[in-house]
């Protein structure tokens, strides 16, 4: 798997062809806010980056808070955002939420879905919800 780093990544040119890779993103304490995998990448022109197979991993207190999985999108290396207009799938502790087409900041941390947005509770979560009176 190869890892790349902002200024390694700036390094590729366009039309370079990646495959198996590993972006990690980190704070700036060093702690690590998020990784970004891709199966296949083609870098383009501009800093962007069209990855399919997107992978990417949230922490909170140094464990994974949520994983966010797309078919297809593109990464700014420079301003290290990213977005796409397909499928996504998150899966959160008690919850999954799918949707169609988003935009993530690795630097903002926020991560909004566009488009047909659902959130599917997990069997464990209903059980824990029966106990609230409204």
């Amino acid at each position: 798997m190869l890892v790349c780093g902002v200024a390694v990544a700036q390094d590729f040119g366009a039309g370079m062809e990646i495959s198996g890779f590993r972006v990690p993103d980190y704070d700036d304490q060093g702690q690590l806010r998020a990784q970004l995998y891709g199966g296949y990448a083609k870098v383009l022109e501009g800093g962007e980056v069209e990855i399919t197979n997107l992978k990417i991993e949230m922490y909170r207190d140094g464990e994974v808070a949520m994983t966010v999985f797309s078919p297809h999108c593109f990464f700014n290396m420079e301003t290290r955002q990213a977005r796409s207009e397909g499928r996504v799938l998150i899966e959160s502790g008690l919850m999954t939420i799918v949707g169609r087409g988003f935009m993530w900041s690795a630097e903002a941390g926020r991560f909004e879905i566009l488009h047909d947005s659902k959130v599917l509770v997990k069997q464990a979560a209903k059980a824990d919800m029966k106990e609230l009176e409204l």
